[in-house]
């Protein structure tokens, strides 16, 4: 799978091209049939640990174990 939005938009995540603070290109994603408010409302960081297991365990399963206590702890 490459690093693009097709796929996670094929998986049911709504994902889009953004900048870090930095500058540099990353994607953010959000799940709007998710469970949980935080993950259907905010935007996450698809970073390449959240990549890696987008890859081994599926798309919405990674998305979602990356976020799950991000309505608890943040930064």
């Amino acid at each position: 799978m490459n690093y693009s939005v097709k796929p996670m938009r094929e998986a049911g995540l709504e994902a889009k091209w953004t900048k870090t603070r930095s500058g540099a290109p990353i994607i953010v994603a959000r799940y709007p049939k998710a469970e949980e408010k935080h993950q259907r409302e905010r935007f996450w960081f698809v970073d390449q640990k959240m990549f890696d297991n987008m890859q081994e365990v599926g798309i919405v399963e990674a998305f979602e174990r990356a976020t799950l206590l991000g309505d608890i702890f943040s930064i």
